[in-house]
């Protein structure tokens, strides 16, 4: 499977239109005068510019360390192996464009349904789409103000808010999207069968990584990527089914699609996934914009939950979906499989119940040490979500 082409600028969408994503959100001092109302937008960018050029060694979906868990882990700095320097230095302003980063995976359905069916055009929303670079750690961008949101699995966002990023959840999507796979002449089948394993993974700081630490601690394997029971191998999402399959490690584990294609090819097979959890993706804001632009914020939420209504509402909508993922080079497989995929997942769109999640969700999360074990769920709950008044 390759890497999707590089996007180009598109800014003036229109629902009816198939524009590639942009390469980035923000503005250009050189692209005309400095006025009241972009002066914030130019700083911003002179920030973020300046906190993206002293960040080095970054773990990313994309451009991943290709050496062991004890190399990643000496990279992140100690025990903070899901979250590298964490940096706040932009603050969005009142830019008319709001990036939402697209990064490959299927699950990211709804963000493409709800602009390619124009809902957020609808809300007034001047949305656009933004590939992230290779070297750039999401998380860091959009808590500079680079990208106003962002799907994600929302235990990969746990940690990082706990850290102090400038983010906030505020609804959730399905579940059904991250996948723990080994190949079919494999003697392991469970959890607790991959003590001592060798396990391939896009990053230490990857929603797959974040997710299957929990099953892994509740069977009693001690995660920690320097001293603990299983060898962390980083490997490019790219490579992760060939990687199983030629046998340089025993499992590997990811978002859809890339530990599915060995699955699709008959060599492989799931052996956890996260199919019973209420929610996986959930919608990352930017924390200033949720504070300071608060109708805005709920606004692009509510269009973002259509997104995924529309996908819940029949197959051939889900179809649709599926080629215009493919079509514009979001999801770098093939049709076929991206409509298989999205039929695995339980559409349940909303913000109260992603709210109730999300506690729960805390509890678990503890056991695998990335987050203090003395801290009240309902408090970090309350650190996490914002509260938009969106009553589904």
């Amino acid at each position: 499977m390759s890497t999707p082409s590089n996007p180009v600028n598109n800014p003036e969408h229109t629902p009816d239109s198939t524009p590639e994503p942009q390469a980035g959100g923000t503005p250009d001092p050189q692209a005309g005068d400095v006025t009241a109302e972009n002066a914030a937008d130019i700083l911003a960018a002179d920030d973020t510019d300046a906190a993206e050029s002293s960040k080095t060694s970054r773990l990313t979906r994309r451009r991943l360390l290709t050496v062991g868990g004890l190399a990643a882990a000496a990279v992140a700095g100690g025990a903070a192996w899901l979250t590298l320097r964490r940096t706040n230095s932009g603050v969005v302003g009142t830019a008319e464009e709001l990036p939402l980063v697209i990064g490959g995976d299927i699950c990211a359905a709804p963000l493409y349904a709800a602009y390619h069916q124009g809902y957020f055009d609808d809300a007034g929303l001047n949305v656009t789409l933004a590939r992230t670079q290779r070297t750039e750690d999401t998380k860091d961008a959009l808590s500079a103000g680079k990208y106003i949101g962002a799907p994600g699995i929302f235990f990969s966002w746990l940690e990082p808010i706990y850290n102090g990023i400038n983010a906030k959840l505020t609804a959730g999507f399905h579940s059904g999207c991250l996948q723990l796979v080994v190949n079919n002449d494999s003697p392991i089948s469970s959890y607790a069968d991959l003590k001592g394993a060798t396990i391939g993974v896009p990053s230490l700081s990857s929603s797959a990584f974040a997710y299957f630490s929990i099953g892994l601690a509740k069977a009693g394997i001690d995660v920690d990527p320097e001293h603990g029971d299983i060898t962390w191998t980083t490997i490019d999402e790219d490579s992760l089914g060939t990687r199983l399959t030629n046998g340089d490690v025993d499992a590997i584990m990811g978002s859809d699609p890339a530990p599915l294609l060995p699955v699709f090819d008959g060599t492989a097979h799931v052996i956890e996934s996260n199919d019973d959890e209420p929610f996986c993706c959930s919608v990352a804001l930017n924390g200033d914009f949720v504070a300071n632009r608060t109708d805005d914020a709920k606004a692009l939420t509510e269009a973002w939950l259509k997104g995924s209504d529309y996908l819940a509402a029949s197959e051939a909508n889900r179809k649709e979906i599926a080629k215009i993922e493919v079509d514009n080079n979001y999801v770098a497989a093939d049709q076929s499989l991206v409509e298989q995929v999205l039929e695995t997942y339980g559409w349940e769109a909303s913000a109260t119940a992603f709210r109730e999640a999300i506690e729960p969700g805390i509890e678990d999360f503890k056991l695998t040490g990335y987050i203090d074990s003395g801290i009240a769920a309902a408090e970090l709950a309350d650190t996490v979500y914002a509260d938009l008044g969106i009553n589904r």
